[in-house]
């Protein structure tokens, strides 16, 4: 079964897909050291991680795969370009969602309970959840930001 979005929050994804995909990296400096890292990993509709490598120019145009589009963003992430492939720059695991308690910890964001009113939120968390951009949301009996809102 597909999973609706409202037809704003589409043409938002959309327009960040795009944005993200237009931007390059900062050239490096000649003469500075190349750092020896590890690529960064996207995760594909199955959750398995790839390395990341900077798409080669003759990819063709990469649309995501919109379940996987779904479930990276449900999950708190964007999905990323990786070589000639879309893939989610966090792991989306089964669908379950993501978010965050004013500390910063990532916990599984339970469905709401309807026997449980959970304590309204400090002033504090809501506001630092609200300034980067995320919203508060009631998974299980508590309440938690859909994104990191620690610095």
């Amino acid at each position: 079964m597909p999973i609706l979005l409202p037809r704003p929050l589409l043409l938002v994804l959309a327009a960040s897909l795009f944005a993200c995909a237009s931007q390059t990296p900062p050239p490096h400096p000649p003469g500075a050291p190349l750092a020896a890292a590890a690529p960064a990993k996207g995760y594909d509709a199955r959750g398995q991680a790839k390395p990341c490598e900077p798409p080669p120019a003759e990819c063709p145009a990469v649309s995501p795969d919109r379940e996987l589009a779904d479930r990276c963003s449900l999950g708190g992430f964007r999905m990323i370009q990786c070589g000639c492939e879309m893939l989610c720059g966090g792991n989306p695991g089964s669908g379950e969602k993501q978010a965050y308690d004013a500390e910063g910890h990532g916990k599984a964001c339970a469905p709401a309970k309807d026997d449980c009113t959970p304590e309204p939120a400090r002033a504090a968390f809501q506001d630092a959840c609200s300034e980067k951009g995320h919203k508060l949301q009631v998974c299980g009996c508590e309440w938690l930001c859909s994104g990191n809102p620690a610095p």
